[in-house]
């Protein structure tokens, strides 16, 4: 009986082995592909776990803050035109005013008194010049003598510069033939001091003959 029992239990543990070694191959093809499952994921497809939500700014502002920067704007834009457009100012010179060394005159040409000397060396000059000058209604005193001179000069005394203007006018000379009277007097002999004195102008004529009488 022994030895029959030891032949009924040597297939069923010979038939048993292979069939462990089946069962574990299975599992471990299974936990392989699980694994392969596990490790294949891409990280596409798996969701983060807690992904920080961040608020959008916001590109609109405010109607208070459009208001104030398009003020701003608007008035630092009308200043710089403003300035732009003002044309630049320019103060205006001051008028000067010069003072006519040969103001208008006050006498009618029959209250001034003119005098002829002659200082040219030519004789009855002082006589022409003077026969020139009565028809225009001067006052003209008797010819006198001069000192010689080279130059020739019409001298006048306060007040008489315009109807000297005119008598240097009239012979066609340069003004600066034009003189007020020296502070120490003309150059003429005594004898015709007393007419110098009660003359308004003088004609004093030179060598020059810059002032002749035709």
């Amino acid at each position: 009986m022994n030895a029959r029992r030891r032949g009924g239990l040597g297939p069923s543990n010979a038939a048993a082995a292979p069939r462990a070694f089946l069962l574990i191959a299975v599992a471990v093809v299974i936990g392989l592909v699980l694994l392969w499952k596990g490790l294949d994921s891409t990280p596409g497809t798996v969701a983060p776990a807690e992904a920080p939500v961040v608020a959008e700014k916001s590109t609109d502002e405010s109607p208070v803050d459009q208001g104030s920067d398009t003020s701003a704007d608007e008035t630092s834009a009308a200043a710089v035109d403003t300035s732009s457009d003002q044309p630049a100012t320019t103060e205006a010179p001051a008028p000067t005013t010069t003072e006519d060394p040969f103001p208008k005159p006050t006498y009618a040409p029959n209250e001034v008194k003119v005098l002829v000397a002659n200082g040219s060396g030519v004789s009855g000059a002082a006589g022409k010049v003077t026969d020139m000058l009565t028809p225009l209604g001067w006052a003209m005193e008797s010819p006198a003598n001069a000192d010689k001179s080279s130059i020739s000069g019409i001298y006048y005394k306060t007040g008489y510069a315009h109807n000297a203007r005119l008598i240097q006018d009239h012979f066609g000379e340069d003004p600066s033939i034009l003189s007020q009277f020296p502070s120490g007097g003309l150059a003429v002999p005594d004898r015709s001091l007393d007419r110098v004195e009660n003359a308004h102008i003088v004609i004093i004529l030179g060598s020059d003959l810059a002032i002749q009488g035709g």
